[in-house]
């Protein structure tokens, strides 16, 4: 998803959490990372993923799409 892709607050919650899911998958590929800080990004991606859920906002487009289990197992598929 793509900032000028943002029209409703619906848009906006997807946008970002997109966002956070791509720093999550960022961090993820890297030997080292910030253990506190990598879990702090997966739970704040967690919340927004539930929201999501929750609201009834679609994900189509959103990294978010690719979940089926929680955050922490999507972002394992990446880690080294």
């Amino acid at each position: 998803m793509r900032s000028y892709d943002v029209s409703t607050p619906d848009d906006a919650l997807a946008y970002i959490t997109d966002c956070n899911l791509a720093t999550i998958e960022s961090m993820a590929i890297k030997k080292s990372r910030p253990k506190y800080e990598y879990q702090r990004q997966i739970g704040i991606a967690q919340k927004a993923v539930n929201w999501m859920k929750q609201m009834g906002i679609s994900m189509h487009g959103t990294r978010a799409e690719d979940i089926t289990g929680t955050v922490a197992e999507w972002a394992a598929q990446f880690e080294v």
